[in-house]
């Protein structure tokens, strides 16, 4: 794959992000619940305190800490925020398919593979931008309202996380290469998302599922090393996606 071709590719996908306001979307969403995950721990417990006050029952819970703010911000962005993500991304190849745009792109000296590479590594680059504000924000206020949370773990914390979001959207980009429209692209993303999901009590075989990266995001903030099931695991995923990807798209046909 030649170099140039990738880069002009790369820019000219990156402008239509930003044109779009996709990814000033994506910023807020994560920048939202990066600062919004520690509020929610912090003062959820005293909300529910008051309700069962009111409603003459004592509801007892135990004092919110760090490791609560962190589990808050993994489920907020591992559920939400992947949501946002997928319907960001459904659209990735399928909707220049769609608009006959990609044959325009495809005629040019630019192989389909730089064509593909381009997109993905745009979605990459965004999503790890994301994650890298939300980070910030969530340590941020979690030190302001908690005991602060040790540095190396919670960025492993993000990066077990991020490895998590990035294997959803690469399927989804393998789903957008796939189908003939956003919304089937979008529905087989959601499906695959359930599915692994569901697959969560298999024993051994759940150790390398993606699913398993977010508790071990939570262990990871708490001290304890990442895993490698979960790592290996979908790393194999992503590389089996964008090679699905990539074979799907060879033989499209405008």
């Amino acid at each position: 794959m030649s170099r140039r071709p990738f880069f002009v590719l790369f820019g000219k996908e990156l402008r239509e992000q930003v044109r779009s306001y996709r990814l000033l979307i994506l910023g807020l969403v994560f920048v939202f619940f990066g600062l919004a995950s520690p509020l929610f721990a912090k003062f959820t417990p005293e909300i529910l305190k008051s309700v069962g006050t009111d409603q003459g029952v004592t509801i007892v819970l135990p004092d919110p800490t760090a490791a609560d703010a962190v589990a808050q911000y993994v489920k907020n962005l591992s559920q939400i925020a992947l949501f946002v993500l997928i319907f960001l991304s459904m659209g990735a190849v399928v909707a220049e398919k769609e608009r006959g745009t990609a044959v325009f792109v495809l005629v040019k000296p630019a192989s389909r593979l730089a064509f593909l590479s381009a997109k993905l590594a745009v979605l990459w680059a965004a999503v790890t931008g994301a994650v890298v504000l939300s980070g910030l924000c969530a340590y941020g206020y979690t030190v302001a309202l908690f005991q602060p949370p040790v540095v190396t773990g919670f960025m492993l914390a993000n990066l077990a996380l991020l490895l998590h979001l990035l294997t959803f959207v690469t399927t989804t980009f393998f789903f957008s290469a796939l189908a003939r429209s956003q919304v089937v692209a979008g529905v087989l993303s959601f499906l695959t998302w359930i599915l692994l999901a569901s697959l969560g009590g298999l024993g051994t075989v759940s150790e390398f599922l993606p699913g398993r990266l977010l508790s071990a995001a939570m262990e990871a903030a708490a001290g304890v090393p990442l895993p490698w099931e979960p790592l290996v695991g979908s790393g194999a995923l992503i590389a089996l996606a964008f090679v699905g990807a990539v074979l799907v798209f060879r033989r499209w046909e405008p």
